[in-house]
């Protein structure tokens, strides 16, 4: 007996990616999400007049039809055009972003270890170097491109902070888009003050006039169709042998093609029957833990940043940034709206409020701790993917399984990987691109 239920396409999951999918169908298709509301981490947080992200989500829009998308979507004048103003903080001074291009600002022996280490790395370095070539394991892959000062002073604490692991343990593979690698010279040049290139696949980025991020999903939301998108319906099973999906309420939906947007360890918890190597693989699976602050503030900001790199280890923080400084209208007027990114993820918060607090005066962003009228505590579970060594192989064999029994597993949670949101958009249109490929051949 078929399900109550059924429909072509179920996409499980109203985050970008599965929005993006569902716009992008041909045929007909059920959304259900987990949660009461549409978009995933791409949402907004209302309070007492501030508006508050799931930290930093500046929409970069390189494609020009998910450009296009969002524009159409929302509007044009939706969104503030911002060019990225970004630092590091280190030393008790700011420099630039990225930090390998310049150190300039630095103390003169941070400076010079830093340029001799990328020159004498430099020398080390085959002039061609293939991928397949590069240091497999990060830290490595660090001082083979960048050398020994950048690698102690920045890249490899800045990341600790950030991965909750040593950089050893972290296969270097995922980093050629996101970490800027500079020339020599471009190295030089930042050492003594006259870079004044913009490196980083972020140096431009949209951003709502109202509203904060979740204004995008809503969007599409509506485009997509609200009767197509079931909330607070949390999938509990998956049996691929009968293509049926079980709600937790108990409600079964039968489907043709599932397009899942879960994390990936949780899809296979779900599945009715996983063979013992998948189930292995899906062991190996690690994401860390993002624990961060909601913060508002009295008064303006000192330092005009939409966010700050912060490597020191004497900092429980490895990033801050500011909502109001890209858009005033993220804060009541005369406040200001920050988010803070904690390294630090196991000590309560009434115990590193007074070490937060100096590291804002520290940093110039505030002048006395008084300022802050709140800090509300939040904890995103797999926020990134570790790309650990086993990470690639695991990661590989659970997706080799799901292709042949009908199940596309995309976005960054349901691809397990570390992407932006661009690319979810880019997977959910992907995704809908090989349904109908799919549908042509038969």
């Amino acid at each position: 007996m078929p399900p109550p239920c059924s429909i072509d396409t179920l996409v499980i999951g109203a985050g970008l990616a599965g929005l993006s999918c569902a716009h992008h169908l041909d045929r007909p298709f059920l959304v259900v999400e987990a949660a009461d509301h549409v978009g995933g981490k791409a949402k907004s947080e209302h309070y007492e007049g501030f508006t508050f992200d799931v930290t930093g989500h500046w929409l970069h829009l390189r494609d020009p039809d998910m450009r296009a998308l969002a524009l159409k979507l929302c509007g044009d004048e939706h969104f503030m055009r911002i060019r990225r103003l970004s630092r590091i903080w280190s030393h008790g001074v700011y420099t630039r972003y990225p930090y390998q291009a310049n150190t300039f600002g630095l103390p003169p022996e941070v400076i010079k270890e830093c340029v001799m280490g990328a020159v004498e790395a430099d020398r080390r370095r085959p002039e061609a170097v293939a991928l397949e070539d590069e240091p497999e394991n990060f830290a490595d892959w660090i001082r083979f491109y960048f050398g020994e000062g950048i690698a102690r002073h920045f890249m490899i604490p800045y990341n600790a902070k950030l991965w909750g692991v040593p950089a050893t343990e972290i296969t270097s593979r995922w980093c050629q888009r996101f970490v800027p690698r500079p020339a020599l010279a471009d190295i030089v040049a930042g050492a003594v003050g006259c870079n004044e290139k913009a490196m980083g696949y972020n140096a431009e980025f949209l951003y709502p006039r109202t509203g904060g991020i979740q204004t995008l999903a809503e969007a599409l939301a509506d485009a997509v169709g609200r009767d197509h998108i079931r909330l607070s319906s949390p999938i509990a099973r998956v049996d691929p042998v009968a293509k049926v999906a079980t709600t937790a309420d108990g409600a079964d939906i039968g489907y043709r093609h599932l397009v899942s947007t879960m994390q990936l360890p949780h899809l296979i918890d779900r599945l009715t029957e996983v063979p013992a190597a998948v189930r292995a693989a899906r062991s190996k699976l690690r994401g860390n833990t993002v624990r961060y602050l909601n913060v508002g503030v009295r008064g303006p900001l000192g330092q005009p940043d939409h966010w700050i790199y912060v490597p020191e280890e004497k900092w429980p923080f490895y990033r801050v940034g500011s909502f109001s400084n890209a858009n005033p209208a993220m804060a009541p007027e005369g406040c200001a709206a920050l988010y803070i990114e904690m390294a630090d993820r196991d000590t309560p918060l009434d115990d590193l409020r007074g070490t937060i607090g100096e590291g804002l005066c520290a940093m110039g962003l505030i002048d006395d701790p008084a300022r802050i009228l709140f800090m509300h505590e939040r904890v995103i579970d797999n926020a990134y993917v570790i790309y650990d060594f086993d990470y690639h192989d695991s990661r590989a064999a659970i997706l080799d399984h799901l292709g042949p029994i009908g199940i596309q597993s995309i976005g960054r949670y349901g691809d397990w990987n570390y992407s932006s949101m661009e690319d979810a958009l880019i997977d959910g249109r992907r995704a809908a691109e090989a349904l109908a490929r799919t549908e042509a051949t038969r």
